[in-house]
């Protein structure tokens, strides 16, 4: 494939040569024995086309006839024969009619070439009809420049070695050798595509005049002869591709088509056209029904072959699009270019028109990205203009580092059709580096283990907890610096004083700090704790930690993947929903929002274009994380994607930035002591290392009292339950809700199991708060038969069982509140039912809903609307109660998931976004009606990501 940071030189190049030799023809040959191929065709190239051809009909007018000769194609009176003055061409090039042509300040015919012009006209016009180029075209009389400084403008691996196209010829160099043999030369312009059959015998090769034609070539390699052509672009051919089975070459360029070939027979199969902007590249699909096109309009193309029809158009890039690459299984396609980023969608569908949604969006390279290949099914390899060779794990798109750096601009990656060679680079002077495989898996494992979607912001909660009692330490002066700070032994509780502040500019140097100095051991996990606020205290304090020789020590490191800002408003410092920022649809659920120095969570998808996303945890004041302190944001602050290096990993060179994030903190990150401090510190080496407390505005006083605890963290958890007394009919339920307080770092999964539930009942059982999570809902649906409809029940008890995993140990709690529910007669029928059915003729109840991660399947709500005729609302983004994490009601607008008041039915749709884990889960809807009614719970089915589509069933 052709690097598409080069074609626009070669291409000027080309052009301006050839059009240099053609005028100078023009000017030579006067008004006599004028040639049309030589000397008129070109004049409309250069100043008419551009603008007016088949693809782009400025005006409505195409004057691509013209430079075919096919003069009975033209409007009426555009070209008069032996009347030039009546000639709308010769018109509107003179200024004898309006608008005069071309444009002010776009290049316009010498006075001699009109005169050509019209002398062709005078002589009746005479054309020749041409296919592709100008039979008598030649190049410019010019020496041509030494064959070593051909630049190689496409590469593709064979199993006889690499070939390599330059201007007309191609050379096979051989994988173990390297040594060169000429496939075919003497060829009439520039090799500018190339694309191998499945087997490898046979190269497909594009050979252009840039701004003219091409024709794409069917090369036996053995023989080393055409054994077919293909002519009809009328601009050079960038992108090629050959089919799975080797029946069909695909080739689109610079005129924006694409045209699908049968090889044996070498007739067209279709002309696909939609683009607008030069096709770059090409890829079918694994199975060959599909093709997918990589546009200078930023935009990826997906088509049906057989039909021609296009299925799908896959934007929000910001720049043209150089490559394109189906996913070996079939299930997603990638694609790079001019904006720097790699980009992966789902493909739902090759058969029929879908809307794919896009999956993962990353800053790859500081430059634009020239080639995409897939090795091993595992990697992607993607080079840049930045003169970088970057891997990355196909799973996630995790960078894997920088594996080679060229001496020039790289072209594009060779890949043998079997797995015998190494992968190859090449650059544009046709250096050739092989890339060696031998760590790739060993980078892949490391990079999986430290997964950034892995709560690594918070201790661990296999840390031992030591129970020893703490020593007590009342500050002692003078410690306003790390070499005067005062010795401590952890664990440790301090009261102090921050006894001076600052009164004005001059008296800054003398705010009072506290420090103390401690030794810990490489890994040590401590918590600081300051109480001041919380103790009336008028200190707001911070907490920093500092190394022996006072310089803070680094936490982690964040790389920015994705730039963005925030859009529409602003953010305070407590908001956890509605952060609207730009470019909100390349993000994923999971992954860490930087902004000012705060370090956030994206929790829940956008509704729309009119919403933003929610962070963690999803309700009251949002989290922040790395002990980051939750600050204010305007509207237009940059903010940005970010992912944690590893401790030894060098940042991935994108043009984006990596923020240093240190052991300090200001306000608790959990929002649960105010604005009092939290940290957490695990000790990077064994040491000494300095507690700093001070006042985060520098203000002091004899007031300003505080009380320090260092303590080794006890993870834990405190759950509080809510609706757990119900009364409700028979023939309805109730929802009741738990959330943990998580201690410590404990960020595991809390399991509650429902027991003694008697006979008629239906219930969320077991109700799970997922790892990470603080919250989930269950509900009790009545189908008690023994119920009378005179007189309530007697009371059912259900108790509640919670269970965790903590430092490797079960921990079982009986909690000391049960589920109350009292079944209460309803003979007016006036309490609303809530019915959930698989489809819309409401024919079979849903019980079970199985999709994959990144698919939708739809169900029906219906009610029996008792004694309400007003709307029904089940909620917004929280109407699909207790799904899993990243599982959402989707396509419900701002105004939520509702029935009007005039309809008892509404079908709604369930997303279950890519970071959701195969499992099953129950959820329900709630009604806003009276008693908050709910439907009986529903099995949600995820499936593992290669399953088929989704299917509601019993």
């Amino acid at each position: 494939m052709i690097a598409a940071g080069n074609r626009n030189a070669i291409r000027f190049l080309s052009i301006a040569a050839g059009l240099w030799a053609v005028l100078g023809c023009c000017l030579a040959s006067g008004q006599g024995n004028i040639d049309f191929p030589s000397q008129i065709a070109p004049i409309f190239t250069k100043y008419c086309v551009g603008c007016h051809n088949d693809q782009d009909r400025e005006g409505d007018l195409s004057l691509q006839p013209l430079v075919a000769g096919r003069l009975d194609d033209l409007p009426p009176q555009m070209v008069v024969a032996e009347d030039a003055d009546r000639s709308r061409l010769i018109q509107v090039l003179t200024g004898a009619a309006e608008p005069r042509m071309p444009p002010e300040g776009e290049p316009a015919p010498s006075p001699q070439e009109i005169a050509l012009l019209r002398a062709w006209v005078a002589h009746g016009a005479p054309a020749v009809r041409m296919v592709g180029p100008p039979a008598s075209f030649s190049p410019p009389p010019l020496k041509p420049a030494p064959s070593e400084y051909h630049q190689v403008a496409a590469a593709v691996g064979l199993p006889a070695g690499v070939a390599l196209g330059r201007l007309g010829r191609i050379d096979l160099y051989d994988w173990t050798t390297d040594q060169a043999v000429n496939l075919l030369q003497g060829l009439d312009g520039e090799v500018t595509a190339m694309a191998s059959s499945p087997d490898g015998s046979h190269l497909a090769a594009a050979v252009s005049i840039p701004g003219l034609a091409a024709t794409s070539l069917w090369i036996d390699v053995a023989q080393r002869r055409i054994v077919q052509s293909f002519p009809g672009h009328t601009d050079a051919v960038y992108a090629m591709a050959v089919s799975p089975d080797g029946k069909t070459l695909a080739t689109g360029g610079y005129d924006r088509r694409i045209f699908v070939w049968d090889i044996s027979t070498g007739q067209l199969r279709h002309e696909l056209t939609g683009h607008n902007g030069a096709i770059y590249d090409l890829d079918f699909h694994p199975s060959g029904i599909a093709l997918a096109s990589a546009s200078a309009d930023q935009t990826i193309k997906i088509w049906h072959v057989d039909s021609g029809q296009r299925l799908d158009t896959l934007g929000q890039a910001e720049g043209e699009l150089t490559c394109v690459r189906f996913a070996p299984d079939g299930q997603s396609v990638f694609g790079a270019g001019y904006d720097r980023q790699i980009r992966q969608w789902r493909l739902l569908s090759v058969e029929r028109p879908e809307v794919n949604p896009m999956l993962l969006a990353r800053y790859a390279h500081e430059g634009s990205i020239l080639d995409l290949e897939i090795v091993d099914q595992q990697f992607v390899l993607s080079i840049a203009d930045d003169q970088t060779v970057k891997l990355w794990d196909i799973d996630a798109l995790r960078p894997l580092g920088v594996l080679h750096t060229t001496r020039d601009v790289p072209v594009a990656i060779a890949m043998a059709p079997t797995d015998a060679a190494a992968p190859t680079v090449i650059e544009i002077d046709g250096r050739r580096t092989r890339l060696d495989r031998a760590e790739w898996q060993q980078r892949r494992r490391a990079a999986q283990r430290f997964d950034r979607s892995r709560r690594i912001d918070s201790p661990s909660a296999a840390t031992p907890t030591i129970a020893a009692d703490p020593r007590e330490f009342q500050e002692q002066e003078p410690n306003d610096d790390p070499q005067h700070a005062q010795a401590i032994v952890l664990p440790a509780i301090i009261t102090g004083n921050i006894a001076r502040g600052v009164a004005s500019a001059a008296d800054i140097g003398d705010v009072d700090v506290d420090c103390f100095r401690f030794q810990a051991l490489a890994g040590e996990t401590w918590i600081i704790e300051v109480t001041a606020a919380g103790d009336k205290s008028p200190l707001d304090s911070l907490v920093d930690i500092l190394d022996a020789q006072g310089n803070p020590v680094l936490r982690t490191r964040l790389q920015a993947v994705q730039e963005s800002y925030f859009t529409f408003r602003g953010k305070d410092a407590d908001t956890s929903d509605d952060f609207r920022l730009h470019k909100w649809e390349e993000m994923e659920l999971d992954e860490y929002l930087y902004s000012s120095g705060e370090v956030t969570r994206l929790w829940h998808y956008p509704r729309g274009p009119d919403s933003g996303f929610k962070v963690y945890p999803g309700f009251g004041a949002r989290h922040t994380f790395f002990d980051t302190t939750p600050l204010a944001h305007a509207l237009g602050e940059p903010a940005y994607i970010v992912r944690p290096l590893q401790p030894d990993e060098q940042p991935l060179p994108n043009g984006l930035p990596v923020f240093p994030i240190y052991f300090e903190n200001d306000d608790d990150p959990l929002r649960r002591i105010g604005s009092d401090s939290r940290l957490t510190f695990v000790a990077p080496d064994d040491g000494a290392y300095v507690l700093r407390v001070r006042d985060a505005r520098g203000f002091g006083g004899s007031d300003y009292a505080y009380r320090t605890e260092v303590r080794r963290p006890a993870p834990d958890f405190k759950l509080t339950l809510a609706g757990t007394k119900m009364s409700m009919p028979v023939g309805s339920g109730r929802e009741w809700s738990v959330t943990a307080q998580r201690i410590d770092g404990f960020d595991g999964e809390i399991t509650i199991t429902l027991q003694d539930v008697p006979e008629g009942f239906e219930v969320t059982n077991p109700v799970v708060i997922e790892a990470g999570q603080m919250r989930a809902f269950g509900c009790v649906f009545a189908d008690h038969p023994a119920a009378g409809e005179d007189q309530p029940s007697d009371p059912i008890s259900i108790r509640l069982v919670a269970t965790a995993t903590i430092n490797g140990q079960t921990i079982e709690r009986t909690l000391p509140q049960s589920l109350e529910v009292q079944l209460q007669p309803d003979k007016d029928k006036k309490e609303v039912r809530v019915r959930l059915f698989t489809d819309t003729t409401r024919s079979e109840a849903l019980r079970v809903l199985r999709l994959a991660p990144g698919q939708t399947a739809s169900a029906v709500v219906a009610v029996e609307r008792g004694g309400t005729n007003n709307r029904i609302e089940f909620g917004k983004d929280d109407s699909g109660r207790n799904l899993p994490h990243g599982a959402f009601v989707d396509n419900i607008g701002l105004n939520g998931l509702l029935i009007t008041e005039d309809a008892d039915a509404r079908e709604f749709f369930i997303t279950v976004a890519p970071k959701v884990q195969p499992g099953r889960r129950q959820f329900h809807l709630r009604s806003n009606t009276a008693g908050n009614p709910t439907s009986r719970p529903v099995w949600l089915e995820v499936l593992p990501s290669d399953s088929a589509s989704a299917t509601p069933a019993r």
